[in-house]
């Protein structure tokens, strides 16, 4: 059984004698945290301040300020936990500034990125020259190109001097904040939200673009692109749907109480149902859960339900209900979370056998107060996607308050 790490650092800390002056108002200021993935470095941005006499940490990605759900300093241990993932930052503080390791607990065996920190930040990555190019704008991108794994996305770039922002679109979600640098003919993004940690070089050569893609230490590919303002995705709507003869869901899971709950409940009943396919490690379901506890909240009173149906990554039951409470806890989840089963979309699909497939976490189902499906939502583009995630905040409104009025 793994021991939590955080418990351990206290007991250290109470076992070793007295405890020594807390160290965490000296790491009050910016930071440049910089993870190892393996001789390529991935840079990301963290502010430690002082609120209400206590040091915090936030994580910065862009727009984005991710504010820690536990931060601790024990002597000269760190340790840092984002919100909702089973991961962690731990390390330990030197006079050159923190040395430690990213953890992540969600992965079989022992996965971990080294880190260094140091103080202070202007850029994001470093040795940067004049940029002679502009990347704002929109992207028709191809991610592994020429392998059975090709897909399509949008980059969608923001560039401000040496400073550029921006994401990627796909089929199944988008990258969220995504934050670097313009130097000469190159562009640098990175992230890490405690889930994602991500980078992005590239070369632009005229209206072309060709880059690398590393996720964490585990993942890596090529990626090209040219302008092209004029491209879309395929429609999201039409990706998953039912297959011939149905026009419902049945299904019955447990609750994070053990108890079974069914679609066909009486709560459910003569109301319009969002069901949602998701799992507590998809960072793309965290901005959906977000929106959906802000759609709930206006239309519950009117007949609005929500069901979260979870494939988590664990095979201990109890670590997966630990992770779905951290959840909920986290975005005040007010409707009720099902444990479905294991992350895959094979397995999801199987446990809904009515759907052609599940293709992405998360996966949206519209049902309205007949029981019947009318609408299958693939994927979900965040806050991170700009105006891609307002034209569907919009929409989905419009379709919800249509789907409360029939």
């Amino acid at each position: 059984m793994r021991v939590n790490l955080l418990t351990l650092l206290a007991l250290t800390w109470l076992f070793s004698g007295c405890a020594e002056k807390d160290r965490s108002a000296e790491l009050v200021g910016k930071w440049l945290f910089s993870l190892d993935l393996g001789g390529t470095i991935l840079p990301f941005n963290a502010e430690m301040i002082l609120e209400e006499d206590a040091v915090q940490f936030y994580a910065i990605n862009g727009e984005e300020r991710i504010r820690a759900d536990e931060f601790e300093v024990i002597k000269d241990s760190f340790f840092v936990r984002l919100p909702v993932f089973n991961t962690a930052l731990i390390g330990k503080i030197t006079e050159e500034g923190i040395i430690g390791s990213y953890h992540d607990y969600s992965r079989s065996g022992e996965y971990l990125i080294p880190f260094e920190a140091t103080r202070s930040f202007e850029n994001r990555f470093d040795d940067l020259s004049e940029p002679t190019i502009e990347v704002t704008g929109k992207w028709k991108v191809l991610f592994s190109p020429g392998s059975d794994s090709e897909y399509e996305a949008i980059g969608q770039f923001q560039q401000l001097g040496a400073r550029a922002t921006g994401t990627f679109l796909t089929t199944t979600g988008d990258y969220r904040y995504l934050e670097g640098n313009v130097s000469g003919d190159s562009l640098f993004l990175s992230c890490f939200d405690g889930s994602h940690a991500f980078l992005f070089k590239a070369r632009i050569s005229g209206d072309s673009i060709y880059g690398n893609f590393w996720s964490g230490r585990h993942w890596q590919e090529n990626w090209t692109g040219n302008r092209d303002e004029a491209f879309d995705l395929p429609d999201p709507e039409t990706l998953t749907f039912l297959k011939p003869g149905y026009e419902s869901l049945d299904f019955s899971f447990q609750n994070l109480k053990g108890e079974t709950v069914s679609i066909s409940d009486s709560a459910y009943q003569d109301k319009v149902v969002i069901v949602q396919i998701m799992g507590s490690w998809c960072p793309n379901c965290k901005d959906e859960t977000a929106y959906l506890v802000s759609l709930h909240e206006k239309f519950k009173d009117q007949g609005l339900e929500v069901i979260a149906l979870a494939f988590e990554k664990s095979d201990n039951n109890a670590t997966n209900v630990k992770s779905l409470e951290r959840l909920v806890d986290h975005f005040n989840v007010p409707y009720k979370v099902l444990l479905a089963g294991t992350a895959s979309k094979k397995e999801a699909a199987a446990k809904l056998p009515m759907l052609n497939h599940v293709l992405s976490f998360p996966t949206s189902i519209y049902i309205d107060r007949t029981g019947k499906v009318r609408k299958i939502h693939t994927g979900f583009s965040g806050p991170g996607t700009g105006e891609y995630y307002q034209e569907f905040v919009e929409e989905t409104d419009r379709f919800v308050t249509q789907l409360l009025i029939e």
